[in-house]
């Protein structure tokens, strides 16, 4: 998982990013249920990547810990949060063994981690663990509908890497949220789901040709080498021959999701 993000976090920024407005609203919905419990109170994210939930919170102050286990990653986020990184650590761990003392945090954010984490049961538990009684795990997630041009070539992507005898599987995200929240109510737990913001976003049909390529997305990543590189080849010359200009953008329909848990 390292090297994959590794190769991936100069261009998580240029293709994973929230608006402004939606950016405020996300650290808005995380951040007031906290403060209203807690004075000064410390958050935790993990998985917190180049930091696009996390600098909207940090730029209101507050104390915040990132960790994630690519170095490349926390690279990019210091460089991001240089003139206002007073009250933030960022860490190099692994989310299943957290070098933090039980009870350490008011909150606790994780947004597309768990579906990455083979063990994710055992990281769940260490998120419980250094949670404070009465603290917050907010879990947090992209959707967007299906009905665009985006996902019409990633199913002629998916078709062709059929054709060559390799099955793409995808839908590995959702599944894990929902054996998250399984184990969540079965901890006695009561997690609450709420859409927080939706948004449009203008992609290209060259901008999604270049995210598959560069295997920014995680259900690439399996995909072997010796398939790979044929199959984009093939979707390259489908989309050249599909569409008429390949910089004409269209819209992609994008809603944020944040699941909230608090501990007794």
């Amino acid at each position: 998982m390292d090297l994959n993000f590794s190769r991936v976090a100069y261009a998580y920024d240029r293709t994973r990013y929230h608006p402004p407005e939606v950016s405020g609203k996300i650290a808005t919905a995380i951040t007031a249920p906290v403060e209203k419990i807690f004075r000064d109170p410390h958050f935790l994210e993990v998985g917190v990547g180049t930091g696009r939930i996390a600098v909207p919170i940090i730029a209101r102050g507050y104390r915040f810990t990132g960790v994630d286990l690519s170095p490349a990653m926390l690279e990019v986020m210091r460089y991001k949060i240089a003139g206002v990184a007073r009250k933030v650590r960022l860490v190099e761990a692994d989310v299943r063994e957290l070098p933090f003392e039980k009870g350490s945090f008011h909150a606790v954010i994780s947004v597309h981690v768990w579906h990455q984490i083979r063990e994710w049961q055992r990281a769940l538990l260490e998120v419980i663990r250094i949670l404070r009684p009465g603290g917050f795990l907010f879990e947090g997630w992209d959707e967007c509908v299906k009905d665009n041009e985006d996902w019409r070539i990633q199913e002629k992507w998916r078709e062709i890497l059929a054709e060559m005898g390799y099955t793409l599987v995808r839908g590995r995200h959702t599944r894990r949220l929902a054996e998250v929240e399984r184990a969540l109510r079965q901890l006695g737990l009561e997690p609450k789901t709420k859409t927080i913001a939706e948004w449009t976003e203008e992609r290209t049909p060259r901008q999604s040709l270049e995210i598959l390529s560069e295997q920014l997305y995680s259900f690439t990543w399996e995909v072997p080498e010796e398939v790979f590189r044929p199959s984009i080849e093939a979707l390259e010359r489908w989309m050249l021959e599909t569409y008429e200009d390949l910089d004409a953008p269209f819209p992609i329909r994008w809603r944020f999701v944040l699941r909230t848990t608090r501990l007794p």
